[in-house]
């Protein structure tokens, strides 16, 4: 038995889907199914119900599962603790953040705090998309991924900690757009404000935004897609295009032919910390603790 087929099997387990574990676990999905099919046979019982819909866990695949995370856990525990003797302490904090999280949590605040209460603490900084960050989370890569929490929980490893109120998302639309309630519109009217301006493919926020308007039935023409949220603000500023961005990105823009409108349902994204469950690191505790005194409800 190795701890590795212990991880796959909780990653099918939580995915319910060899296909979505596989993915997850960065393997095949014929590598993935013959590492499960190696530990059942060492087991001697079948740990999964194999359905044309869902994997789902048999009665030993149930008694199995709370044990394999204990002893998953209690090895990434015991690396970081074998880690952090070998260093004398973490020294080096290796943090990821995303566009989002970097605006929200005013970083570079966060780090000249960080700094000045330890000194002696060398901080790296990574910036990049969310699943980036959160997958080098959990191959110890990174210690920390400040990002907008991601549903479902992206890896049974991984624990996530709200830094922050949650974030509401709001429109930069052209002060023409037709609204119900002054100051706020349905998405119904932003979809008809005309075209949109959107953050690039696959980031967290345009997924988001791209999933508001699906689950509403209703399609907008995207006529720029780019790679900085600030330049997605900007050009709406400008009476390029709708956006829909996160409030902070608002603060200060200058509105020349577009309004900042509340969207109705208020869809907001929770910001926070991404790290290894059994990582007990003296400094990731002191950057989650800054946040201690904010009001996250």
């Amino acid at each position: 038995m190795e701890l590795r087929q212990l991880t796959y099997a909780m990653a099918v387990a939580d995915a319910g889907s060899f296909t979505a574990a596989a993915r997850r676990c960065h393997l095949s999905q014929s590598a993935l199914s013959t590492q499960i099919a190696q530990l059942e046979g060492e087991l001697g019982v079948r740990l999964f119900e194999r359905t044309t819909r869902r994997v789902v866990l048999t009665e030993a695949g149930q008694l199995f599962l709370p044990t394999a995370c204990r002893i998953v856990e209690l090895a990434d525990e015991l690396r970081a603790q074998m880690s952090a003797h070998a260093a004398g302490a973490l020294r080096t904090l290796r943090v990821g953040s995303t566009q989002t999280a970097t605006r929200v949590l005013d970083l570079p605040a966060l780090l000249g705090d960080m700094r000045r209460r330890h000194a002696g603490v060398r901080i790296t900084m990574t910036a990049g998309p969310s699943s980036e960050l959160i997958a080098a989370v959990a191959d110890g890569s990174l210690d920390i991924a400040l990002t907008g929490a991601v549903p479902p929980p992206p890896d049974p490893r991984l624990v996530f900690h709200p830094l922050s109120p949650p974030e509401p998302l709001v429109a930069i639309a052209p002060p023409a757009t037709s609204t119900t309630v002054a100051g706020s519109a349905t998405l119904a009217e932003l979809a008809g404000s005309g075209p949109f301006i959107e953050f690039h493919t696959g980031s967290q926020l345009r997924t988001m935004v791209d999933a508001l308007f699906r689950d509403a039935g209703l399609h907008r023409e995207i006529i720029f897609e780019l790679g900085q949220i600030t330049d997605v603000a900007r050009c709406a500023a400008q009476g390029l295009g709708t956006a829909v961005v996160p409030r902070a990105f608002t603060a200060g823009l200058d509105l020349v032919d577009a309004v900042v409108l509340e969207i109705e349902d208020r869809p907001a994204l929770t910001v926070g910390a991404y790290t290894r469950r059994a990582d007990r690191a003296p400094m990731i505790g002191a950057v989650l603790g800054l946040f201690g005194n904010r009001d996250l409800q």
